[in-house]
């Protein structure tokens, strides 16, 4: 017959295992949560729009028909390469934005659903060139890697 051991006591833990008790937050914390926020993506904001802007004069005094969201986008993505916009600075608004990137994409859809006869009598071109771009892309994207891993040794 197996004999019952007697119910431990809890071992108290170290100071350094305890875990801290959180406290509610106060109605002033969350007000000051929320200006934070606020400010942080305002902030962002304006400097995501400020490169945009940049880019589209930019764009318009070169009149070129190059898209100023792509440009700013490369101006943004330099300027935080080279240290120049801090990440911290953006990565609030940016994180916002990529939640609710998918609402972005709805009015695309009603759109396509729009000129839906259209792309009915020309879903053979559409379905050819979304096929052929991709292996293109995939052809050009591999033969770059192996070309780099050649250079590398």
């Amino acid at each position: 017959m197996k004999e019952s051991l007697p119910p431990q006591e809890p071992q108290p833990q170290s100071s350094s295992h305890q875990t801290k008790l959180e406290m509610p937050i106060t109605p002033r914390q969350k007000f000051a949560l929320f200006v934070k926020n606020s400010l942080q993506l305002v902030f962002g904001l304006l400097i995501i729009f400020l490169f945009l802007a940049i880019a589209k004069l930019i764009v318009s005094y070169f009149e070129s028909t190059f898209p100023a969201s792509i440009l700013g986008m490369l101006m943004l993505f330099v300027a935080l390469s080279l240290g120049v916009i801090k990440l911290s600075w953006i990565e609030f608004t940016g994180n916002l934005v990529l939640k609710y990137l998918a609402l972005l994409f709805i009015p695309v859809g009603v759109g396509l659903i729009n000129y839906f006869e259209l792309i009915a009598s020309h879903w053979l071109v559409i379905v050819f060139s979304l096929f052929f771009t991709t292996l293109l892309t995939l052809f050009m994207v591999g033969h770059c890697y192996q070309w780099l891993i050649k250079e590398k040794q």
